[in-house]
């Protein structure tokens, strides 16, 4: 056999293992939707394919398997991503998935450290969501990106009546200070939603604080001098400060991605405010599981989060009842001997808890 063929046969399992857990995951997805009476259609089963997918990669770099991870979280992020119909291998970008640290209990109450994933809606999965569920938006228009040096007013008033923003573009390389999206809605009216680019310091500090959280070196002193070294600085600031630049994600500290990262939380700032009627409690609770990377969107923490969340799914969906939240799948596992997909039970998904 030559050594082309010899490495082909020795790809053959692995791939077949790959297939193995994502029929698992899918099997179990597609049964926890019809516990609630959701069926998913072709374009969601790509969605939890393509997410699986780099599920995998990731763990493959970190020297993990899927199993590995908490099986409740990797199972709320496949819900999340197939109710909203969200690709992470889409392009443009609709989506991100990474891996953080996170500090957990187990079952003695000691905390450990464990790797778990974060989903997040970022770019056009923004666009996407407004387009099918923004309360009375008819048309979202591609967004304007204006640069240092265009010309650009702002909307006026005179009244209720309102005269349009106006830009005239005058170059392409500048830094991008401003998105404006035009939104028509079905009354005919056109609204500009508009971000700036200093919003974005909210995001970044809320991206180096959760960071922060995340570093085992850190201790709570330190975390919280930081977090008072934050507080009044600029977007520039903070980028020219040479220890928060080591706390940031390789996104945000290289200087050829941190432009795209600006512009991308700059759309997601515009867009995420736009009231949204999911027509579902269940969509509608997805949504607010990818809210993690925006302190803006947080809820007080003096309030439960669980009880915050469940609150307003309610309020905003009407009538719909909601069930028992469907249970994790199993843990899968390879086994060494026979090179099957194992099954290891997972611990159950609770009820949410009722506001009232």
């Amino acid at each position: 056999m030559t050594e082309a063929k010899k490495n082909a046969v020795a790809k053959v399992p692995y791939k077949v293992d790959i297939q193995k857990i994502q029929e698992t995951y899918i099997g179990s997805l597609e049964s926890s939707l019809m516990n609630i009476g959701m069926h998913s259609d072709n374009e969601q089963k790509a969605c939890a394919i393509a997410l699986l997918s780099q599920m995998q990669q990731l763990c493959k770099t970190e020297g993990l398997t899927l199993d590995k991870i908490d099986q409740t979280n990797v199972m709320d992020i496949l819900q999340n991503a197939v109710m909203l119909r969200l690709n992470t291998a889409a392009t443009p970008r609709e989506c991100y998935l990474i891996l953080r640290n996170k500090k957990m209990k187990d079952a003695s109450g000691k905390d450990n450290w464990t790797k778990v994933f974060e989903f997040g809606i970022e770019g056009d999965g923004n666009d996407k969501l407004v387009r099918k569920y923004g309360v009375d938006v008819a048309k979202v228009y591609p967004y304007w990106m204006v640069r240092e040096g265009d010309e650009f007013t702002y909307a006026s008033f005179n009244g209720l009546d309102m005269v349009p923003p106006t830009w005239k573009p005058k170059g392409m390389t500048a830094k991008v200070v401003r998105v404006v999206y035009p939104v028509e809605y079905t009354d005919g009216s056109i609204q500009y939603h508009i971000a700036e680019r200093e919003g974005v310091a909210v995001n970044l500090k809320a991206h180096i604080i959760n960071n922060t959280k995340m570093d085992k070196s850190l201790s709570d002193g330190k975390r919280e001098e930081i977090r008072k070294k934050l507080e009044n600085m600029t977007l520039d600031q903070i980028f020219a400060d040479e220890e928060f630049l080591k706390i940031m994600s390789p996104a945000w500290r290289d200087p050829h991605s941190r432009e795209n990262m600006i512009i991308r939380k700059m759309r997601n700032n515009a867009m995420k405010p736009i009231p949204k009627d999911f027509g579902s409690a269940y969509i509608a609770e997805a949504y607010e599981g990818t809210f993690e990377d925006y302190d803006q969107y947080h809820k007080p923490e003096e309030i439960d989060p669980q009880d915050a969340v469940d609150a307003e799914v309610i309020e905003s969906a009407g009538t719909e009842e909601l069930k028992s939240l469907p249970e994790a799948p199993a843990a899968v596992s390879i086994s060494e001997e026979t090179g099957e997909v194992e099954e290891v039970p997972a611990k159950k998904k609770t009820s949410p808890k009722r506001p009232f």
